[in-house]
């Protein structure tokens, strides 16, 4: 009774706060609490199905709004949160939920369906605005499974016939009540620069070939690394945006884009390369490393070839100068996390009395077995201050470093060149107290941006205060076998062609005009576009994968009057058994694990199995308890398997195995065992099975009957 009188006396408060906002929040709005509470509660009647509301007012430079909340209380069955534009009135946010017993599954929703819906609700929500937004065209996956409650659909701002970046419309209609479930609008209320004299496409093209912003690289995704272990993937050479303006034109200079001090373009680099990270060999957490003990290190460096810890410092004191003060406080042995069978050495340096005011800390990470230092990072009392040092001043000295500390490999990098500064310009008033310099490994002539060294000069004392190597031992391609730069420009714009767009710059974080920009955009915004193999043209990814392995919606051409047609068709919109690209071949035998894949796909969704492995999949079925044993997954797949298996997944195995309670739906079929029979007769009442007089067990399933019964099975529960 307490906890309900203090619940009261909260919601109480809370309303008295929002029901008499601060004057600098009144000054903000146009729209009263009461008046935004009625623009809610008039477009989303489901408010009052939920007693207590709470508000609250946010405000910043750009915007002020009303977040208004309903919910079922104690019971916490559901409630609906909306969000209200205090100057304008329009919904800015709206999302329900529901806690309690789901809706009885309804018939699947067509992505038409959800458009069209979702249309209604766009033209309810923003009567004015609606006419500005345009359905962004991407094809979406549509789930099997029903616990997938929502389809999105997505909307672009067009003005001039042009798109806006980032002013989006996202709508979530619920599958099974056919209503709307939440609501995201993004609008930036800024002037928009005249389209009628920007530079032509041609122009815009010319200059981006001219600027050579796609660079020809090799490529191989970080978490891929295994340095000395069989590569997973291989390296590739590929064509990718590398380039200070990100692949954005000034469409009115025609010039690649350049920002003023503070700025930045919001949706700038989403082709591009982003700036490279270099960690250092084995810089992973320490936690995933093998901490050896003293009596294993005694045991290696009688065994073998280990360099004592006095050995891996003394190598560190040959190019790091050390006070005479700071003791090795910590030193251990570990694995490498990406190569189990290299060792390693941390070291870290201290200062234990510090009476005198000195301060020094250091770590160090040196190979145990031939000395290479990898990483160190120092810190000291006499860094602070200000910076002597120009940017030139600070890569010679990091240039002359590397040539010490690796005098081969410093042959094999280039400086790289930093980022324009938009910073105000560097005067001998303002130099940094520390420069980042970075240098990049180079293959047959072609950057590697994966490898490098990256070194931290000090403009204080003019001294390396941190050092990071990497370097791994790859296969690279041959860079001669890689198409040329004007066939690269084609292929890649003709994927991401150049479009003419309005583009948000933000100063200090927040959007303050709209420039008009010439830009890579692929039509399918959904894609995950990256870069094109350098050899083959092909699209790729930002992990470098094809893009065709993406999940895709298919429709199939070759299944019209087939049994199973309304079947197929659904695991094509759900993106399962693709193999054969718009092609299914309804009538070829399936094997174990393309069954295996698609009915995984249809109970936990195409992106399940995506990259998963077949030995692993197998498992993993056995491991749910749908097989009873790993199967071949290249032998053909039996109708018995094919109707154990899915009656398992429907949670129904206990029941199955009580065979005597059924009767043999097909008593003529000598093929039946009779101890399965609860299996055969639980899916053919079910009407889970395409049979005739005859059940034939040990009979090959075609992929047609596969999709047949998977469907209807998911479509029971």
């Amino acid at each position: 009774m307490k906890c309900k009188k203090l619940l009261a006396v909260i919601v109480a408060l809370a309303l008295l706060v929002s029901l008499n906002p601060l004057p600098v929040m009144a000054q903000d709005t146009n729209i009263t609490l009461e008046e935004a509470i009625q623009i809610a509660k008039s477009l989303f009647p489901v408010t009052a199905q939920y007693p207590e509301f709470v508000s609250e007012f946010s405000a910043s430079p750009q915007s002020s709004a009303w977040n208004l909340q309903w919910s079922a209380g104690e019971s916490g069955d559901g409630g609906l949160n909306v969000q209200i534009n205090a100057q304008t009135g329009e919904v800015i946010h709206m999302n329900q939920w529901k806690s309690g017993p789901e809706q009885p599954a309804a018939a699947s929703m067509s992505a038409a369906e959800a458009q069209a819906i979702a249309d209604r609700w766009l033209k309810t929500l923003l009567p004015e605005k609606s006419s500005h937004f345009q359905v962004v065209s991407s094809p979406a996956v549509i789930p099997l499974n029903t616990t997938y409650r929502t389809m999105q659909v997505q909307y672009q701002r067009m003005e001039n016939g042009l798109p806006v970046q980032g002013d989006m419309v996202s709508v979530e209609i619920d599958t099974r009540t056919r209503d709307i479930s939440s609501y995201f609008l993004t609008w930036t209320d800024l002037p928009l620069p005249d389209p009628t004299k920007v530079v032509s496409i041609n122009e815009a093209r010319r200059v981006f070939e001219a600027e050579n912003m796609l660079k020809m690289q090799y490529f191989l995704p970080r978490n891929w690394y295994r340095s000395s272990l069989p590569q997973v993937q291989p390296v590739r050479l590929i064509y990718r945006i590398d380039h200070p303006s990100y692949g954005s034109i000034d469409a009115l200079t025609g010039k690649p884009l350049v920002l003023k001090e503070g700025q930045n373009e919001l949706f700038a680099g989403e082709l591009a390369l982003k700036e490279m990270s270099i960690g250092g060999m084995g810089a992973a957490d320490q936690n995933a490393a093998s901490i050896l003990t003293p009596q294993e290190i005694a045991e290696l460096e009688k065994h073998a070839n280990i360099i004592t810890k006095e050995e891996a410092a003394a190598k560190v004191k040959q190019y790091v100068d050390i006070p005479a003060a700071a003791e090795l406080i910590n030193a251990s042995l570990t694995r490498d996390w990406q190569n189990k069978d290299l060792r390693i050495w941390s070291l870290n340096w201290g200062i234990k009395d510090n009476s005198k005011g000195e301060y020094f800390d250091m770590w160090a990470r040196v190979n145990a077995t031939n000395g290479r230092i990898y990483s160190f990072s120092q810190y000291s009392y006499d860094e602070s201050g200000k910076g002597s040092l120009t940017k030139e001043q600070a890569a010679a000295i990091a240039q002359d470093f590397i040539k010490k500390i690796e005098p081969q490999l410093s042959q094999q990098v280039k400086l790289k060149k930093p980022e324009p500064e938009v910073v105000r310009p560097l005067t001998e008033e303002n130099l940094p107290a520390q420069w980042s310099v970075q240098f990049v490994r180079q293959v047959n002539g072609v950057p590697f941006p994966n490898d490098g060294m990256q070194v931290t000069v000090s403009g204080v004392t003019k001294k390396v205060t941190s050092y990071n190597l990497t370097w791994t031992e790859q296969s690279f391609p041959a860079a001669n076998k890689a198409m040329s730069s004007a066939k690269a420009n084609e292929r890649f714009l003709t994927l991401a062609p150049l479009t003419l767009c309005y583009s948000p710059i933000t100063t200090s974080g927040a959007a303050s005009e709209f420039r008009l920009v010439y830009k890579p955009i692929t039509k399918d915004r959904q894609s995950g576009f990256a870069m094109i193999d350098a050899i083959n043209g092909e699209a790729l990814n930002s992990s470098g994968e094809p893009l065709d392995k993406n999940p895709m919606p298919r429709t199939f051409t070759d299944v019209s009057g087939h049994f199973a047609e309304k079947e197929i068709q659904s695991m094509g919109q759900a993106g399962l058994m693709n193999e054969y690209g718009s092609q299914f071949k309804p009538d070829e035998t399936i094997t174990n694990i393309v069954f295996l894949r698609a009915l995984t796909g249809a109970v936990d969704g195409v992106w399940s199995i995506t990259d998963r492995e077949d030995d692993k999949l197998i498992s993993d079925c056995v491991a749910r308890g749908w097989l009873k044993e790993k199967v071949d997954p290249k032998a053909a797949l039996t109708r018995q398997l094919m109707t154990e298996t899915v009656i398992r997944s429907m949670g129904l195995e206990k029941a199955a195995r009580l065979g005597g309670l059924f009767k043999n739906p097909f008593p003529e079929d000598k093929s039946i065992d009779e101890t399965k029979l609860g299996y055969i007769a639980l899916a053919h009442g079910m009407n889970l099975l395409h049979v005739d007089k005859e059940f034939k067990a040990d009979e090959g399933v075609t992929r047609g009957e596969a999709a047949y019964t998977t469907v209807r099975s998911l479509k029971v529960h």
